[in-house]
């Protein structure tokens, strides 16, 4: 009897070893999986993607604004004794002289209105085949850089080519130009934040399918000791549809790149009211520090940029070292998308922008629901 009880206990306890097992099992395949990570940051630098070495600009740099300012008189058949005295003056003297340089018809008109009422000035364009960016349109040409960081061909950057002997506008990607970086710190005060979301992450190294959301704050930025966005802050979203941007993505190696999507972000006058990009990818790196570091590249609409100098007159010529005229004639000969149907000048141009952000918390606005109405 003894050993007969002993067995019978022995085996309801390997029945109930059994019964467990099984309903262990049984809990953990009907278990959620765990959750995927969404990673929230606030955008502190967005400005033109530059690559600025010698190779760009072998025969220098465009003429600075007092240079300028003397041709401006010379072809107005200015006597040079009168051009030394407004240059005595100078930039004052420009701020007054220089906008009605136009000529329509034989009248003095507004040259920031009016460009093409001067000859084209003929700005020395970028040169070189380094640059940051993507191959937009799938095809290679002579004026396709070679992307720095990735290595990729064909990559479409025409603005750099614009641009990248403008003194005030150049930069490698670690330095930023210098009018791009005081109207930036200017603006962000007061402009709404622009922030980022990348959700469904599994895995930072590499992750098939994760989505990235770029909206603007009901908030600007707040800086810290060193005048930079404070980090960890939280921010409100915007509820207006036109600035939400989502794009598919997926992480390879450390790198997010996205699916081509339309971007669209409303900016502030004092630098670019608006921003739209076609046709537009991102590339991101998930810095070690939290923060992300990235570009962003597409089809711009190139008048949109050109206002964005014209706008300021004079005091954008003599301030910041640019022919204005000569901005708008560069544009549009290095424009290289979407031709006008009647005119056939190409409206948009290929264009990249560095996007810097930092770790930060994003509130949605609540749905609406048929109660609350």
């Amino acid at each position: 009897m003894k050993n007969m009880v002993t067995v019978s206990a022995a085996k309801a306890k390997r029945g109930a070893g059994i019964l467990g097992g099984a309903l262990l099992a049984a809990s953990l395949s009907t278990a959620p999986a765990q959750a995927s990570e969404t990673r929230g940051y606030v955008v502190s630098w967005f400005f033109y993607a530059t690559y600025a070495d010698e190779s760009h600009c072998p025969k220098g740099l465009n003429p600075s604004s007092e240079m300028v300012f003397r041709r401006i008189l010379k072809e107005a058949g200015t006597p040079q004794d009168k051009i030394e005295k407004a240059l005595d003056d100078f930039p004052n003297s420009m701020y007054f002289m220089a906008g009605r340089r136009g000529k329509i018809d034989g009248k003095p008109v507004d040259v920031y209105l009016n460009p093409t009422s001067v000859a084209d000035p003929e700005l020395m364009l970028a040169q070189g085949t380094k640059g940051l960016g993507f191959n937009l349109d799938g095809k290679t040409s002579p004026l396709d850089f070679i992307d720095s960081e990735t290595g990729e061909k064909g990559v479409d950057n025409r603005l750099f080519r614009a641009f990248g002997c403008i003194g005030s506008l150049r930069g490698k990607p670690t330095a930023k130009p210098t009018h791009p970086s005081i109207q930036w710190d200017m603006t962000r005060d007061q402009m709404q934040a622009w922030v980022i979301e990348i959700s469904g992450i599994d895995d930072l190294q590499n992750d098939d399918d994760v989505q990235v959301t770029i909206n603007r704050a009901i908030e600007p930025v707040v800086r810290n000791a060193a005048a930079e966005p404070q980090t960890d802050m939280t921010f409100r979203v915007d509820a207006n549809p036109r600035i939400n941007n989502v794009a598919r993505a997926k992480i390879k190696d450390g790198v997010l790149t996205t699916e081509p999507f339309d971007f669209y972000m409303i900016g502030d006058p004092f630098s670019l009211p608006e921003y739209e990009l076609r046709n537009a990818r991102l590339r991101f790196k998930f810095g070690a520090d939290g923060s992300l570091q990235g570009l962003i590249g597409g089809y711009q609409p190139w008048e949109m940029i050109y206002w964005s100098f014209a706008s300021g007159g004079s005091v954008n010529e003599a301030n910041v070292s640019v022919d204005i005229p000569g901005i708008y004639y560069a544009l549009r000969k290095m424009a290289d998308a979407y031709p006008d149907p009647k005119s056939g000048i190409n409206t948009a141009i290929s264009t990249s922008y560095i996007i810097d952000a930092v770790p930060a918390f994003i509130e949605h606005p609540a749905k609406q629901t048929a109660a609350a109405k």
